[in-house]
């Protein structure tokens, strides 16, 4: 650790008031055995603070042969609840004609999400953007008259579309004992005035009860307006790192999603009508909920960026720290937009919205992509989850407090960034967490040796994290620090490493783990008070003048454990990971017995909760590791503790470097079309070339070989990846002259599962087109896309087999 500079102190109240109750006319239609509850700080569950993950994922997006194993991977993400918009174009393409069968089979994703152990919260609109032509609404609705209003038509029709979706729910409620708990009115709604604002909304409310879908929450996004029926509906807000819909062909400016904010400004929001964001969301009555926080974010013609794991991870950081209390992810998972008789259904310039996206691709960037392939993120991310649901009762209750200095400018770069959750009167009392982001897409922030931060409570001295020093801030750093963590009797009066996830056996014994973080000296600090012996191989161990022992723990990727002997006669366990992984473990239950899985790849738990799928590419090998070990087969391996280990080989033959055959040269870029003006931007933005201009398109034809199909057809749960490094403009992927994806190249590689077109039966022809880029193009590009020139070249097209390897890890299984 560095010398220090001047600390930063952060007060840490003795206690909070209570929160309001009573005030929100929500928490009706209860299971039969279990409550949902919701005041003006928090959720609770079975009378228990609780902080959930939702993640959106779009059922008819996305194969329905599918959806089991995704929601089993959104559930291994640290996902408790998975939401996703009902599209009514998707369901209803002609007036009267209804279609609830394949990827649109609502009732059966509903079905298996609950067997997968989440819960569903739907977002039914009518009007929900998504990306989606009309914002959902199908062709032939604008023609019947006025929209989101309170006209007899329209809401005539909007009582059909919710009694067809009531139909679906039917069992599936939470008052049923099913897994549904909330339902979202309308999305990004700016009307106000007679029959619209919160008129509109609380007749929304009272069809969507009428038709059956009752259910403890009900939200409205929080932007444009908050004109909404204040005791009726919870608004919920959202925080993106970019925005594909914003004018610029720069950088955007320092976001305020990377600076803790207790006030809940909503104005990063991209809104569809322009209309400004009006007041803030009053903490009074609501508390701090998100519907829309980033895990990616999609393409726009005119805007492409590519959101890092970084930037989403310090995102959602920011947001816990800044007092969320539901995090709710948009997009979560990524899918394909279906194929319609009316036509495309992706939002355009031409259809009166202000975005060319891609027709088919909703990938989003997303913790698991458009064909459900894991990107770092959804590990990364779910370090925060395993967090939130281990600590939620903790944390929920708990206001964010900021320093009084600051800083409260998005774009200040001479002052470190931090939060603090807690509450206790003393040192030996405080309990909480703090925050500390030092994240910026596109602007790093400087670095700053020698940080400290003193945590100020009425009595006694402070808290100094860390205890000894400084620590040295870097640009891209964000973690979260532990105050007064109990383990039974012996208290965790502070450390330096990450709260992970913790459990207590039935005996009372406590598992603690965390991971230490890149580059910080790794120290857990304990009350000497009901503590009898301390054991800490390799570690450094000291007494302060005070009593409180420091454990200082050597830098290891392996992990560290420390045990506690209580003067109860417990012992307890605290279990320190390296950075990398704490991002490769989770938390699950097996055998009636809470454990830890550290992994070298993805794995979820079956259904049946028995059986681990680790998904690995087959060319690299795959590592599993589970403690504690009792009850388990496998070998045996110590590593910091001894864990139940199985092993698989890598398979390296099981990759190929497609030669792609040029059927058709590269012609002349297109000339620019230009858009209508948006009076929220600065000017138009460049219209996605049309179907003529792809004329001009490269066209190359992909043999695959035969050894890779017959590898592919040797065993059922693998995926045959295509990967694609691209340079230009308008791609297209085409299965025998048809095509079934497409996307704006942004520098990024274009991961596609080719599995889905190959049955078994004829090999069917595989086609690419690529549109010529300008290499001066007036749209964003990040800046390796930019630096990458003009033209259209396929760089490299990769074949690989991934594996699902299933485990029965219980001994006998």
């Amino acid at each position: 650790m560095s010398e220090t500079t001047f600390p930063v102190v952060v007060p840490v109240p003795a206690t909070f008031a209570a929160p309001e109750v009573g005030f929100l006319n929500l928490g009706h239609f209860q299971h039969p055995t279990r409550r949902l509850d919701v005041n003006s700080r928090y959720l609770s569950l079975d009378g228990k603070p609780w902080m959930p993950v939702m993640g959106e994922f779009h059922y008819s997006r996305f194969p329905q042969a599918e959806w089991a194993t995704e929601l089993a991977k959104m559930k291994a993400g640290g996902v408790d609840i998975v939401a996703s918009y009902v599209i009514w174009n998707h369901h209803e393409p002609f007036e009267g004609q209804w279609l609830w069968e394949g990827q649109r089979h609502l009732s059966r994703f509903i079905d298996l999400a609950a067997e997968a152990g989440l819960l569903v919260y739907l977002r039914p609109g009518p009007w929900v953007h998504a990306e989606v032509r009309l914002g959902g609404f199908p062709d032939w609705l604008p023609a019947t008259g006025p929209l989101r209003c309170n006209d007899p038509v329209y809401l005539g029709h909007v009582k059909r579309f919710y009694e067809q979706i009531g139909a679906q729910v039917k069992g599936r409620l939470w008052s049923d004992g099913g897994p549904i708990v909330g339902l979202q009115l309308e999305n990004e709604y700016g009307a106000t005035g007679p029959g619209q604002g919160k008129e509109h909304i609380a007749e929304l409310k009272r069809l969507a009860i009428e038709a059956g879908m009752t259910v403890p929450l009900y939200t409205v996004t929080g932007w444009p307006t908050l004109d909404i029926p204040p005791q009726e509906v919870l608004p919920v807000s959202g925080a993106y790192a970019d925005g594909f819909w914003q004018g610029s062909r720069e950088a955007l400016p320092p976001s305020g999603v990377f600076l803790f904010n207790t006030r809940r400004v909503i104005g990063e929001m991209g809104n569809v009508d322009g209309t400004p964001a009006a007041g803030l969301i009053d903490t009074e009555h609501y508390p701090f909920c998100l519907a829309e926080a980033g895990g990616g974010m999609h393409q726009s013609y005119h805007r492409r960026p590519v959101i890092t794991t970084e930037d989403v991870y310090a995102t959602t950081l920011v947001q816990l720290g800044s007092g969320a209390n539901l995090y709710g992810y948009y997009m979560y998972h990524g899918g394909t937009n279906p194929v319609c008789e009316t036509g495309p259904l992706n939002e355009t310039q031409a259809s009166g919205y202000p975005n060319d996206v891609p027709q088919w691709g909703y990938d989003f960037h997303a913790p698991l992509g458009q064909y459900g392939q894991v990107r770092p993120s959804w590990g990364r991310l779910r370090t925060l989850h395993q967090f939130m649901q281990a600590f939620g009762d903790t944390l929920a209750p708990l206001v964010a407090v900021l320093p009084a200095s600051g800083p409260l400018d998005p774009a200040n770069r001479d002052q470190a960034r931090v939060s603090v959750r807690a509450a206790g009167a003393d040192a030996a009392s405080v309990e909480g967490f703090m925050f500390v982001n030092h994240h910026v897409r596109h602007h790093p922030l400087p670095a700053m040796p020698g940080q400290q931060w003193l945590l100020q409570t009425q009595q006694g001295e402070p808290l100094r994290l860390p205890s000894d020093g400084g620590v040295d801030l870097r640009p891209g750093m964000a973690f979260i620090w532990p105050v007064g963590q109990k383990l039974g009797r012996v208290r965790m009066r502070q450390a330096t490493v990450q709260p992970l996830t913790r459990w207590t056996d039935a005996d009372g014994v406590v598992t603690w783990v965390g991971f230490a973080i890149d580059g910080v000296q790794a120290e857990v600090l304990l009350d000497a008070p009901g503590l009898v012996r301390l054991h800490a191989p390799g570690a450094s161990v000291q007494t302060l003048p005070d009593g409180v022992w420091r454990v200082q723990l050597a830098s290891s990727e392996d992990p560290q454990l420390i045990e506690l002997e209580a003067d109860d006669g417990l012992t307890h366990r605290v279990i320190v990971l390296s950075q990398k992984s704490g991002a490769l473990s989770q938390r699950i239950r097996l055998g009636g017995v809470d454990r830890l899985v550290w992994s070298s790849h993805p794995v979820f738990l079956d259904a049946d909760g028995v059986t681990l799928h680790l998904q690995r590419p087959a060319t690299e090998a795959g590592e599993l590791h589970i403690y504690p070990r009792q009850g388990l087969g496998g070998d045996h391996r110590t590593a910091g503790v001894t864990w139940a280990h199985w092993s698989w080989q890598a398979e390296p033959a099981l990759s190929w470097a497609l030669q792609p055959t040029q059927v058709q040269a590269v012609g002349d870029v297109p000339a620019i079309q230009w858009g209508p003006h948006v009076s929220w931007r600065d000017g138009p933005v460049p219209l996605v070339p049309d179907e003529a201009a792809h004329a001009a398109a490269g066209r190359w034809t992909l043999t695959l070989p035969d050894d890779a199909l017959a590898a592919l057809r040797a065993a059922a749960g693998q995926r045959l990846w295509l990967t694609l490094d691209l340079v230009g403009d308008v791609a297209r992927l085409w299965v025998d002259g048809q095509v079934v994806d497409d996307r704006f190249c942004d520098g990024s590689r274009w991961q596609i599962a080719l599995d889905r077109w190959l049955d078994g039966g004829a090999v069917p022809r595989i086609e690419l087109s690529l549109l010529p880029v300008a290499a001066d193009l007036p749209v964003f590009l990040e800046p390796a896309a930019r630096a990458a020139g003009g033209g259209a070249h396929l760089r490299e097209a990769v074949l690989s087999l991934a594996r699902t390897d299933a485990l029965r890890p219980l001994a006998g299984g």
